[in-house]
């Protein structure tokens, strides 16, 4: 059974380094997974990564969010929104990436 997507904030503005998306951040718990509904171009931009590939699960209510390439700067966003706190430091990959494991303030 799928359960309903949580919205966790509204009209939220996630910086992606040199673009701002503006939409609705929605949790999928049941899919580890957050989402951002672009209210400006519609469609959606998945802010959460599955690390399963590196041996890490995230904790229930919580979500792993990629710190590099087109994600950088996507937790701080979050964490100054008040949607996500983050609860552990990561680093993953041959080139040790950063990550972060965040609980989702719902």
């Amino acid at each position: 059974m799928t359960s309903a997507p949580i919205t966790v904030g509204t009209d939220a503005s996630v910086d992606f380094g040199n673009l701002t998306i503006h939409g609705d951040v929605l949790y999928l718990g049941d899919q580890n997974a957050l989402v951002l509904m672009d209210k400006d171009h519609g469609g959606r931009e998945r802010l959460s990564t599955n690390l399963e590939a590196y041996g890490h699960t995230p904790k229930p209510g919580h979500v792993f969010i990629k710190n590099w390439s087109e994600h950088r700067g996507v937790t701080d966003s979050l964490v100054e929104s008040g949607l996500v706190e983050i609860t552990e430091a990561l680093t993953v990959g041959p080139f040790a990436s950063p990550a972060y494991e965040v609980r989702v303030i719902v």
